[in-house]
């Protein structure tokens, strides 16, 4: 089994966007803004690719990576 990483670990968040129409925050179940700045991510499934999730950026700060110098 592949070690997982800061570098490659799916559940953090990738960057800053814009989510699609509808999409709901899994951290805390409140739907996202039509022009709600958010951050996109990964979570694992049990079976299958990592679904695609928007945070808010509030609910994703525990997810941020930290730069090391």
């Amino acid at each position: 089994m592949a070690r997982t990483t800061s570098d490659n670990d799916a559940g953090r968040d990738e960057y800053a966007t814009f989510a699609p129409q509808g999409e709901t925050c899994p951290e805390c179940s409140q739907p996202i803004g039509a022009f709600e700045p958010c951050r996109r991510g990964t979570v694992e499934r049990q079976f299958g690719p990592p679904a695609v999730v928007y945070r808010h950026s509030e609910c994703a700060k525990r997810y941020r990576r930290t730069v090391r110098q």
